[in-house]
């Protein structure tokens, strides 16, 4: 496998960094001895992409916050998946249908967990695992319920960027009707997509927030339209407002906060 050398030079800088808090030019040189002009420009970049910062006075290079930043999303990524998980197994065994956990990346849904339901073959259909493939906000379950509760700027921000692609007969068209779609997500607390991104399939989601209020991910369960009929969306909107309450209590939200 090819490697891009100064990518490889740049964390190994990085790592040097982290190992000692805080070092001068001439203790990462000393540590690690490269040319001193690579250095130089390495230092530079990174500093100017916020990934290291210098003390003005003393000349001393400390991680920056955009690593900071990184770090916590990966670990809040691997804690709500960790939590979510025995809930996700419940919520999936009381619904018997599949069940995928959400979250938002770059304008859009990403599913990073999924249980498939029993017994698939009694109904001819396996909805795909799609971990890890993002689908527009505005045309699903988990989309529209983590959009709801967004700042309308960044609903807007979202719109502005991505577009409202029609994928079927029943994808919401235009941003006035989005907004009416998200003022009864809120007023109900859960969203419900009725084959606006895959004309077979229905989901009911309902979103999950941190201890700061902000939301984060959502619940939802997925299945075929003979699966999931009309008459079982408020049962299963139950369930996974519960299920959703649950997670969201474990981060350390309390729902006065939503008050």
């Amino acid at each position: 496998m090819e490697y891009v050398n100064s990518i490889l030079k740049a964390v190994r800088i990085i790592d040097v960094i982290k190992e000692s808090g805080a070092l001068s030019y001439a203790e990462i040189l000393k540590r690690y001895p490269i040319p001193k002009s690579t250095l130089f420009k390495i230092l530079s970049t990174l500093e100017a992409e916020e990934l290291i910062r210098r003390e003005p006075e003393r000349g001393r290079y400390h991680l920056g916050v955009k690593l900071i930043e990184w770090g916590g999303y990966a670990r809040s990524r691997l804690e709500i998946r960790d939590i979510s998980r025995p809930i996700m197994k419940e919520l999936q065994e009381a619904s018997d249908c599949t069940v995928h956990l959400s979250v938002i990346a770059d304008g859009e849904v990403l599913p990073i967990e999924s249980m498939e339901a029993r017994n698939w073959h009694w109904h001819h259909f396996k909805y795909p695992v799609a971990i890890g493939v993002p689908a527009p906000m505005y045309a699903t379950g988990d989309g529209k319920a983590i959009l709801a509760f967004l700042d309308k700027k960044e609903v807007d921000r979202i719109i502005n960027q991505k577009g409202m692609e029609r994928f079927t007969s029943t994808t919401i068209p235009d941003p006035l009707s989005l907004e009416a779609e998200l003022q009864k997500i809120r007023r109900f607390g859960f969203a419900v997509s009725n084959g606006e991104h895959d004309e077979m399939i229905r989901s009911v989601a309902a979103p999950i927030f941190n201890d700061e209020n902000v939301v984060i991910a959502a619940l939802s369960v997925l299945g075929i339209f003979s699966r999931i009929t009309p008459e079982r969306v408020p049962e299963i909107a139950e369930q996974v407002m519960r299920a959703t309450a649950k997670v969201s209590c474990l981060l350390g939200h309390s729902p006065r906060d939503q008050d």
